[in-house]
């Protein structure tokens, strides 16, 4: 599908064919071909966004007639839940004449929705797409800032029931948001260092505070998810020690009986109670007082001490 739009001092307005802004989504073939011949794209260009969904790039260069020409990818987040699947790359392409983005329909209606009235150039129409890109990854990473502040709320109550999945899941998806905004946020510099958007200098600032933000917010974030997983491997060996001590602790419990009970079964003289009616509850009973002064002085001992 292909949206025809005019970018002006007045404003984005909305054309049945023509204009100097085209919006492409899920293209057919026949329109495609309808832009490679109009336009003189890249070879694949219209695959470049599905080939290589996770990569950022920013590529400035000139043809043989002189022609300025710029290619950029940008990464967007359309799922906060599964980010990792539900990535997608917004291909950029611009001339001095024309500007085509290929990306999916909901990103360009969102921008537009925003910043219609403030959109006057083409290169405010990059920055405001760009600055609907970062909301998404804060609203992203706010959303696990509340899963870690809940996860730590879980581990100081002493409850793990899922933890251990809720944290793994959480470092994973910062993990990839990491590296998302790492190659992106290369792909912005490049782009602010440009002249394409020295006309736009305060949003152009407000974009790079925006990403900066979201970078630094993801490593806090891992850092304190980094935190909270050594807080329960630690209370994990701290409850695996106290099961080994009691368990440790139970069979010695459990071995001084049988000591006692195998002395008294060996077969030859002097036995104490060896010819007494009460000797076998004489014996059993000596067990049991041996079994629970041992394991009275065994549970009260401080083993850290």
């Amino acid at each position: 599908m292909i949206d025809y739009f005019s970018i002006t001092n007045e404003g984005v307005q909305k054309n049945s064919s023509g204009g100097n802004w085209l919006s492409v989504s899920d293209p057919t073939d026949a329109e495609k071909e309808q832009l490679h011949q109009a336009y003189d794209l890249p070879k694949k260009f219209f695959s470049l966004g599905e080939k290589y969904s996770n990569v950022s790039f920013f590529k400035k260069y000139q043809t043989e007639d002189q022609k300025t020409l710029c290619l950029m990818l940008f990464i967007n987040i359309q799922s906060m839940d599964e980010p990792e699947s539900l990535s997608s790359a917004v291909t950029v392409f611009l001339t001095s004449d024309i500007l085509i983005t290929v990306s999916k329909k909901p990103l360009m209606d969102e921008v537009l929705n925003n910043y219609q009235s403030e959109i006057f150039t083409t290169a405010g129409l990059i920055l405001h797409t760009l600055q609907i890109i970062n909301e998404h990854y804060l609203v992203f990473l706010h959303k696990q800032r509340e899963m870690i502040e809940e996860i730590s709320q879980v581990t100081s109550n002493g409850s793990n029931k899922n933890i251990l999945e809720k944290t793994t899941h959480t470092e994973k998806k910062l993990v990839y948001i990491d590296n998302l905004l790492k190659e992106q946020s290369r792909t912005i510099t490049h782009l602010l260092d440009s002249s394409l958007v020295s006309s736009d200098r305060d949003l152009a600032i407000e974009i790079e505070l925006q990403t900066k933000q979201a970078t630094t917010s993801v490593q806090i974030y891992r850092e304190m998810l980094g935190s909270i997983s050594g807080l329960i491997d630690s209370m994990m060996d701290n409850r695996l020690n106290q099961l080994m001590k009691f368990l440790n602790t139970a069979s010695l419990l459990l071995a001084l009986p049988t000591l006692i009970f195998s002395l008294w079964g060996i077969n030859t003289g002097g036995l104490l109670w060896k010819d007494s009616e009460i000797g076998s509850i004489m014996v059993v009973l000596l067990a049991l007082i041996v079994s629970i002064v041992s394991g009275i002085y065994l549970f009260k001992k401080d083993y850290d001490a």
